[in-house]
């Protein structure tokens, strides 16, 4: 019985991410980050596609991707991403 539900547990957690994609992430990210810098002008945010791929190389989980598309403001996108413990 313990095999099979370290199998499940092993197995399951890759298959049906349930958090939102990177691309979708990254356009939530520019638009908060547009919405809290208003009264600069027309900002060049960045290379979308650049950022898509550093999101998909620093393998956020689902939980930080959702965090991410909760945030309202430049702070909250910042706290999603910080290691568990961190004092800041």
């Amino acid at each position: 019985m313990k095999r099979l539900v370290l199998a499940i547990a092993l197995f399951g957690c890759n298959k049906g991410d349930t958090g939102p994609t990177c691309p979708q992430v990254v356009d939530h990210m520019l638009e908060v980050t547009k919405q809290q810098l208003t009264g600069h002008g027309n900002l060049e945010l960045g290379n979308r596609k650049q950022m898509i791929e550093t999101c998909e190389q620093r393998k956020l989980t689902p939980a930080q991707r959702n965090c991410m598309m909760a945030a309202k403001t430049l702070a909250a996108l910042g706290e999603c991403t910080k290691p568990v413990g961190s004092a800041h």
